[in-house]
C-alpha cells in the first residue's frame, strides 16, 4: 500500500485551503485597490476645486473702484500694502541672467524675468525680506513654459506675485501655467505693451 508522504513544497492535502484563501485575499485586495482609487479621485477633486489658482488683472486692484471691490470681497491681502509695494519706491533686487543687483538695505522687492525663474532660489540670498516677486514675461516661448512656484518656497514673507507680460494674455493662461502653487501667495498680472503703464 501506498502512503502519502508530503511535499515540503507543495502539500496536496491543504490545496484546496489555500486556494480558497487565495480566491478570498484577491477579492479583498480587489475591494481596497477599489476604495483607494475612490477616495483617491474624490481627494484630487477636492483638491482642484480648493486650489483654484486666481490670477488678478494689477489695474483692477490699483485703481479706486478696484480697492473698494477687493476690500469688500476678500481680506486675502492687504490692499494697501500691495499699493506700496508696486507704486512706491522700496529697497528692492533685481536677478537678470545669473546676476543680482541689491539697491538698498533691505529689500523687499525682488524683479526677475522668467528666464531666470529657474535660478532665483539658489541666486538669492536675502529671501527674509522679500514680499512681492515682479516677473517679466518678454516672449511667447516665456509665455507658453511652465511657471514653476517652488522656486520660492524658501522666501518666508512673499506674498505677492506679480507677472508683467509684453505680450497679451489673460489670467486664465497664466493660472494654466502655474505649477506647485502655494496658497499663500496671491497672483497678480498686467500686460504692458510698451507705453508704460
Amino acid at each position: 500500500m501506498k502512503t502519502n508522504n508530503p511535499n515540503v513544497l507543495f502539500n496536496h492535502q491543504t490545496k484546496l485551503l489555500f486556494g480558497k484563501t487565495s480566491q478570498f485575499m484577491k477579492q479583498n485586495l480587489l475591494l481596497m485597490l477599489l476604495l483607494v482609487f475612490v477616495y483617491t479621485g474624490s481627494f484630487a477633486q477636492a483638491s482642484r476645486e480648493n486650489g483654484t489658482i486666481v490670477v488678478n488683472d494689477m489695474k483692477s486692484i490699483l485703481y479706486p473702484e478696484g480697492i473698494a471691490r477687493q476690500a469688500a470681497s476678500s481680506s486675502a491681502f492687504d490692499v494697501t500694502r500691495l499699493r506700496d509695494l508696486v507704486g512706491e519706491v522700496q529697497s528692492s533686487m533685481y536677478f537678470y541672467g545669473s546676476e543680482v543687483k541689491t539697491y538698498g538695505d533691505v529689500p523687499t522687492n525682488l524683479f526677475t524675468d522668467l528666464s531666470s525663474l529657474n535660478l532665483v532660489n539658489n541666486s538669492i540670498t536675502m529671501k527674509q525680506n522679500v514680499e512681492i516677486v515682479t516677473v517679466r514675461i518678454k516672449t511667447a516661448s516665456e509665455l507658453n513654459s511652465t511657471i514653476d512656484l517652488a522656486v520660492f518656497s524658501n522666501f518666508p514673507n512673499l506674498k505677492y506675485i506679480y507677472f508683467i507680460s509684453a505680450l497679451n494674455t489673460t489670467s486664465a493662461n497664466i493660472a494654466s501655467r502655474i505649477s506647485n502653487y502655494d496658497r499663500r501667495f496671491n497672483i497678480f498680472y498686467k500686460i504692458e505693451n510698451g507705453d508704460g503703464n
